[in-house]
């Protein structure tokens, strides 16, 4: 029966130090805990099936100040430290306070991620797709080049040659140069580099077959097949300014810097219903099969491609996931999959940087400041919703340019860019 359980560790040990004040006669003596600590939650008794984690590992090392000051008229040391713990000690930083805790719905959106890419009934390149997109590269680079050659409709008489500081051409140009720079970022986001992307993935076609072979045969021997998914990666840096390190005895500020850093993926696997089901197939069904799924010459597919060819399909996705879940949802191979798993990685880790303007100096750190968090998660996911909406597209760099570059051409649903592009130029 599955049993949650909870563990701890902590190899923490007291570093102590003192502080003598022999202009008053004092003696300080402190001590701080530095060292690794943390715990471990997740279940037992559910093998062999996937379970829930959440790891959580600390790390705090904290110096100690180490000096004399020493009078500069009689040379009379008036204090001294001897490996005593600095003052500031925050603790390490959880790093879910810049990568919140996930929420249903995300887990849910990012299952349906993972299924979608992991799908071994997924195309590595859609052919149907580049071929039918094809079609829009000339006219999209031919509505980008007129920009840069079309002429006034408005005769140019000699006055204005004579106040002109610049050719015409280049003054048009310039006026032009929004509308140029919004019609090229669509050129290379919507043409170019998709059309890069799919011809590097067609020159691994001998590559990608074979290994989609070798999956195959794997599920022809019922074998279950594993797949891991990159879900993206991110990284921040938050400084906190004018913080004191030290203030007995002596004064110590400067920066306390905090990395955060995230790494999120995920895991499913795939196999076929029963032993005998794919008992009929041949090698050479095989082959024909697997040449067919890389360049997804297959019936699902037309759906996928349907979808993607209709207009403002890619805005939509941005709120509901339609393509992701077509995508997921393809069966082709008729398998079933299991033990989905989504996994994050979120660490930060912090340091301290003296500021030698406003800190005294007669006693210094002997080793370094450094905190670190480490949790480690993972969630046993399942898509739940279909269509739901995960994030607005404003929240993306990539979604911002796009609908920049749209706003600026003034481009409305149902409307083609070529039209636009093709209109005459209004100074």
């Amino acid at each position: 029966m599955p049993t949650a359980r909870n563990r701890s560790f902590n190899n923490r040990s007291n570093r102590t130090g003192t502080y003598q004040n022999y202009t008053l006669g004092t003696t300080t003596t402190r001590s701080a805990l530095i060292g690794e600590w943390g715990t471990c939650d997740d279940t037992i008794g559910n093998f062999p099936l996937p379970n829930g984690l959440d790891l959580i590992r600390r790390n705090a090392q904290y110096p100690g100040l180490v000096g004399k000051r020493i009078n500069a008229t009689t040379g009379v040391v008036e204090r001294e430290m001897s490996n005593f713990p600095v003052a500031y000690r925050p603790g390490p930083t959880d790093p879910r306070s810049v990568f919140p805790a996930l929420t249903s719905l995300q887990k849910s959106n990012l299952s349906w991620t993972i299924l979608s890419k992991a799908n071994p009934s997924a195309p590595d390149v859609s052919l149907p797709t580049v071929l039918a997109e094809m079609k829009d590269i000339p006219s999209l680079m031919q509505s980008w080049y007129k920009l840069f050659v079309r002429r006034p409709r408005d005769p140019i008489t000699k006055e204005f040659l004579f106040r002109g500081y610049l050719p015409p051409h280049w003054k048009l140009m310039l006026q032009r140069l929004p509308e140029i720079i919004a019609s090229g970022h669509l050129t290379w986001r919507w043409a170019i580099a998709p059309f890069i992307r799919d011809i590097r993935k067609m020159c691994d076609f001998t590559f990608l077959m074979n290994k989609r072979l070798g999956e195959l045969r794997k599920l022809k021997d019922g074998q279950t097949i594993r797949r891991r998914i990159p879900l993206g990666e991110d990284y921040q840096v938050i400084d906190e300014n004018n913080r004191i390190l030290h203030s007995e005895g002596i004064v110590i500020r400067g920066t306390r810097r905090t990395a955060y850093t995230s790494k999120m993926w995920g895991t499913v696997k795939y196999k076929i219903p029963s032993e005998h089901a794919w008992f009929f197939k041949s090698d050479d069904d095989l082959v024909n099969l697997a040449k067919r799924l890389t360049y997804g010459l297959t019936s699902y597919e037309a759906l996928a491609t349907a979808w993607e060819l209709m207009p403002w399909s890619w805005f939509v996705d941005w709120f509901t996931g339609i393509g992701t879940v077509i995508n997921a949802t393809n069966n082709t191979l008729g398998l079933v999959h299991s033990d989905c798993c989504l996994m994050r990685h979120s660490r930060s880790e912090s340091e301290f940087i003296i500021n030698p303007a406003v800190s005294e100096s007669w006693a210094s750190p002997n080793s370094d400041f450094f905190e670190a968090f480490d949790r480690k998660e993972r969630y046993v996911v399942a898509p739940l919703i279909p269509f739901a909406p995960s994030y607005l597209p404003l929240c993306t760099g990539k979604a911002v340019s796009i609908l920049a570059s749209l706003a600026i051409l003034q481009v409305r649903p149902g409307r083609n860019l070529s039209r636009i592009f093709s209109k005459p130029y209004r100074r």
